[in-house]
């Protein structure tokens, strides 16, 4: 008997080998690699020095950060203990020439005055990273962490009113150090402190707009956390923090000659402070701060009058608020029921009863833009709509559209329309200047300061060709 030869060959090898048999149909190559655990992160020493490929490290930026301020810390604590080494000699030498024993001496603090640690130490502090590169994501991404920061002290103010009377209630107090590395247009401070700048005034303009309250949601919480006060602060680290440009020296050194003297001690005064701020990389500090209200015994009075009302309320009482509801909910249900018979619909038209529709804020805009708006085009215009009511949040959701349709490279005359049905609906004055403020911050951005123009559609508008039945907000691209 005669076998075919691939199957001597397959019999003969052995078995914990492998082998290539072109022969057989199923055959195919094995091959086994080393491999090896991929890091996404470099844990560096203290020795490592900034480059440009550790920008785009996310744990090497954290950690640099992290022990720059670590190491600023200890040689401000370092200038503390000093000082107060050097205050210990002076109590001790004026207690001597004044024949003062050890026991005075103790007891006024003079030979136990402890080092003072820096406060900073002591607080929480936590470490983001901002890893978009392109600057309207940048500011979206910094407007995201005053919302989240105010929404924190929201909360706590909301739990310490759940749990009161259980304990203290303190004060809640975080910092939020946002760390932004890759954003190539942030690269010099002028630029970066510009616009910080102008978020910080865009902030605190939003303290005189106009703010309608929904009283629906107010009730549902139980007006938890109202009288709470939630303070944000936003200050910012650079590399070339107090760097002065040509101009700015120039001008120094003419105040200089017109004063006549300078200030050495001024001078190193502010060599070291803006030596403190200059991180390695520009960063966003971020700090909220929640407070209890006053207590004037007011909380006590208003608690036993609310319930004292409900006590005299009682779940049987019907009102005359309470029929008329009642007699218009069931009057609009026989006005808009569409019958079978075709005479109720004629009768209905006659009358000018005609069925309801439900239409979305966003479908109303739509319509009405696509009847009033000349400049509207189908093929390329935009509508996205945000149910916001707090204006960090609206910021925030107007940046992050400006990057998402930037990144598509939009056409010359494009329009974005932005509609915003419960941010300030009541108040034209109010949204006009929350976009002039949104215009202010896109002037101070280098890449889309002549890119858009932005404008405004609100249902209180004075001139009757802006007056959109939502508020819009329109973004033109040049």
């Amino acid at each position: 008997m005669k076998f075919p030869l691939h199957l001597i060959l397959a019999a003969s090898a052995p078995i914990t080998s492998l082998c290539y048999l072109p022969s057989l149909p199923n055959s195919h190559i094995i091959h086994r690699q080393s491999t090896t655990t991929r890091l996404n992160y470099q844990p560096g020493g203290k020795d490592d020095k900034n480059s440009s490929s550790d920008s785009s490290n996310i744990w090497s930026v954290l950690a640099n950060t992290e022990r720059w301020i670590s190491d600023t810390l200890d040689k401000s604590n370092k200038a503390a203990n000093d000082r107060n080494q050097k205050l210990r000699e002076e109590i001790e030498k004026k207690a001597k020439m004044h024949f003062a024993n050890d026991k005075t001496d103790k007891k006024d603090g003079g030979s136990d005055l402890q080092p003072q640690d820096n406060p900073y130490a002591r607080k929480e502090v936590s470490y983001v990273c901002e890893t978009g590169d392109e600057l309207c994501m940048v500011v979206g991404g910094i407007f995201r962490r005053v919302r989240e920061a105010r929404e924190l002290g929201e909360s706590h103010g909301k739990s310490a009113d759940l749990r009161m009377g259980d304990g203290p209630i303190g004060t809640m107090r975080q910092t939020n150090v946002v760390v932004i590395p890759n954003c190539d247009e942030i690269a010099q401070f002028r630029t970066f402190d510009t616009l910080v700048q102008a978020i910080n005034q865009a902030r605190r303009r939003a303290r005189e707009f106009v703010v309608k309250l929904d009283k629906d949601e107010n009730q549902s919480n139980d007006d938890l956390g109202k009288d709470w006060v939630v303070a944000i602060n936003c200050a910012h680290l650079h590399p070339q923090y107090g760097m002065q440009t040509p101009e700015e020296k120039l001008a120094s050194m003419k105040h200089e000659e017109e004063e006549g003297e300078v200030d050495l001690n001024l001078q190193e005064y502010k060599k070291r402070r803006d030596e403190a701020r200059r991180s390695p990389y520009p960063s966003l500090i971020v700090e909220v701060q929640s407070t209890p209200p006053p207590d004037f015994g007011a909380a006590k009075v208003q608690t036993e009058v609310k319930a004292v009302a409900e006590e005299a309320k009682s779940d049987d009482d019907v009102t005359s608020d309470d029929v008329k509801k009642l007699e218009a909910l069931f009057g609009m249900s026989a006005a808009t029921k569409k019958a079978d018979d075709p005479f109720y619909d004629a009768l209905g038209e006659a009358f000018g009863n005609k069925q309801i529709a439900a239409q979305t804020p966003l479908s109303m805009a739509q319509n009405w833009v696509l009847e009033n708006d000349p400049a509207f085009n189908q093929e390329s215009s935009t509508f996205t709509k945000s149910n916001t009511r707090h204006v960090d949040a609206a910021y925030e959701f107007v940046f992050n559209n400006l990057a998402m349709i930037n990144a598509q490279e939009p056409k010359r005359g494009q329009k974005s329309y932005i509609v915003f049905p419960k941010f300030l609906p009541t108040s034209a004055t109010s949204f006009d200047r929350f976009a002039g403020q949104v215009s202010n911050i896109i002037r101070v951005m280098p890449s889309m300061k002549e890119k858009v123009v932005v404008s405004t559609f609100h249902p209180e508008h004075v001139m009757a060709s802006t007056r959109c039945p939502v508020p819009v907000l329109v973004i033109t691209w040049k």
